[in-house]
């Protein structure tokens, strides 16, 4: 790991592009978080303002970079900062006497519109993701979007109701580009196809989800969009099992099957992972648009007991074989944990189940701020998102380029 990855290889090769002609969307066109904030309506009325909101937002986001886990811990970061920080960050003659209190930045961020925040920080990560080489070197690798909830469970509104939030997230190079709060409306299914909107053009990704998103005017909408769905099918969804577990998986006997084989060892358990991809005759099934159904199983071991644990999942995609073949999907069978993943590093790194911000808006700024940074460490080429928060810490200055700010 480079001791200071602002840009990883396809950026920094953009760059060196963008210098000799080449019309390439690289980091230095694109969009700081403070221009990309700005959209955001400020909740305060103007004769109360004292404290532009672009700067607060800013503030938030580069202490949450740099490892801060509260509000208060935020404005102690900025009070330890030097004039060039603040001067990048648009704090008012750079001076740490002219920073907000932590009653102020908590009441603000209380009362922030969180959709207009997160449709902010969504676009602006979505620009920073977009590599500016895919395609340049072959065929564009295949887009893969992970959708699942999350339910930060210390924030709890004055009826007791938790904040639950839907994200969609790009696997590689693992970034979180939309996020939907479900407070109200927790089933995932209402928000699925809302989440997506968010995201300007989702052409040819494969979208994965868990099996209550196994629906079909999921599919549909996929359709609709130029996107495609990879599905798990459980027993919720009778019919469709069924006629998916009736079809031969026996690769010696179906030649159409095609068996990838994986097999991978992590912190003392092993696991082998064999997927089965077959495709389907018109009429075969009544999900719409499906072209090819998955059988995946799992066998491991090393979890303590000395056993060996095996299980299978079926799944469907409406993925032409074409876009997708069965090591494609095979990938983006694992890829589906790298949203779980994510919110790990939310829970552990963060604290976010821990946190027990509460009033108005507060928790669901914070939970976008994280994912921000965990999004921005990602872009930068960190694998650990720890040891980014130390780097960062360390080294402030990274963290204002990595918001398209210099210091």
């Amino acid at each position: 790991m480079p001791s200071c990855p602002t840009l990883t290889a396809s950026r920094q090769l953009a760059h060196q592009l963008g210098t000799q002609g080449e019309e390439l969307c690289v980091p230095d066109k694109l969009p700081s978080l403070l221009q990309a904030v700005r959209t955001v309506p400020d909740p305060r009325a103007p004769h109360l303002v004292t404290h532009p909101l672009p700067m607060l937002l800013g503030l938030v986001a580069c202490a949450l970079l740099c490892g801060v886990r509260s509000v208060r811990g935020v404005i102690r970061w900025a009070n330890g900062q030097g004039a060039g920080i603040l001067a990048a960050l648009e704090v008012p003659d750079a001076d740490p006497s002219r920073l907000p209190v932590a009653t102020t930045l908590t009441r603000t961020l209380a009362r922030v519109d969180a959709d207009a925040l997160d449709a902010a920080v969504g676009a602006f990560v979505q620009s920073h993701a977009a590599d500016p080489l895919a395609g340049i070197a072959g065929e564009p690798p295949v887009l893969q979007l992970a959708a699942d909830g999350k339910t930060v469970r210390g924030a709890r509104d004055a009826d007791g109701l938790q904040l639950h939030l839907l994200g969609v997230y790009q696997v590689d190079p693992g970034v979180m580009l939309a996020q939907r709060e479900m407070r109200h409306k927790p089933h995932e299914t209402v928000h699925f196809t809302a989440a997506l909107d968010l995201i300007e053009d989702i052409t040819g990704a494969i979208v994965t989800a868990d099996a209550l998103h196994t629906v079909a005017d999921h599919a549909r909408y996929l359709h609709r969009r130029g996107a495609f769905g990879l599905f798990p099918v459980k027993e919720n969804r009778s019919t469709l099992f069924a006629r998916l577990d009736a079809l031969d998986w026996d690769e010696t006997t179906n030649e159409h099957i095609t068996v990838v084989r994986t097999e991978e060892t992590n912190s003392g358990r092993h696991e082998t992972r064999i997927v089965r991809v077959q495709p389907l005759e018109d009429g075969h099934v009544t999900f719409p648009h499906a072209t090819q159904a998955l059988l995946v199983e799992r066998y491991t071991t090393g979890r303590g007991d000395g056993k060996i644990h095996a299980d299978a999942e079926l799944g469907i995609t409406t993925a032409p074989a074409h876009t997708a073949d069965a090591a494609t999907l095979a990938r983006c069978v694992r890829g589906q944990w790298a949203i779980e993943a994510q919110h790990f590093v939310r829970d552990v790194t963060f604290g976010e189940d821990t946190c027990r911000a509460r009033t108005g808006s507060l928790p669901r700024t914070l939970a976008t701020f994280r994912s921000l940074a965990i999004s921005l460490a990602h872009l930068a080429g960190w694998k650990n998102n720890a040891a980014a928060h130390d780097h960062y810490r360390n080294h402030p200055a990274d963290a204002l380029r990595e918001l398209g700010l210099t210091g």
